[in-house]
């Protein structure tokens, strides 16, 4: 449920009015498309909750995949994970069908959270290794 709370939350952040921030590393072939974010409040704030209401569109039926995360503070690396995208972490089974898709998911921004530069990429790929969806974040808090 984190790593797609993690995923959702960067995916959200893709949107135009976040594009000086956050950037689509993939291409108009990936295969889920964002057509809608929300996030209230639209700033994360640290010790505070926040709101991410996502949606999009998932033009092929996954049968399997990978979820590639990297997320670094400065130049220490804070993640670098990849997880089964059917994992049981994920609360999506497969095969994930084609079709629209909308989340909302409202945590916590941890108020310890350093103040200073987060740099991130997440990259999702299917079962025939192709790309999904590919994002990458550029931050300071």
């Amino acid at each position: 449920m984190r790593l797609l709370l993690a995923i959702l939350f960067v995916l959200a952040l893709v949107t135009p009015s976040f594009t000086q921030v956050w950037s689509n590393c993939g291409t108009a072939a990936d295969k889920f498309q964002i057509t809608n974010v929300v996030l209230d409040p639209p700033t994360p704030v640290k010790g505070e909750p926040i709101t991410i209401s996502a949606s999009g569109i998932l033009d092929e039926t996954v049968t399997g995949g990978n979820v590639a995360v990297k997320v670094k503070y400065g130049f220490i690396t804070l993640i670098n994970t990849n997880v089964n995208i059917c994992s049981s972490q994920d609360p999506l089974s497969c095969p994930i069908a084609a079709g629209d898709y909308q989340k909302n998911m409202t945590e916590q921004v941890p108020s310890d959270a350093p103040s200073g530069k987060y740099t991130g990429n997440v990259v999702i790929t299917d079962q025939n290794d192709a790309e999904i969806a590919c994002i990458d974040v550029d931050i300071n808090l």
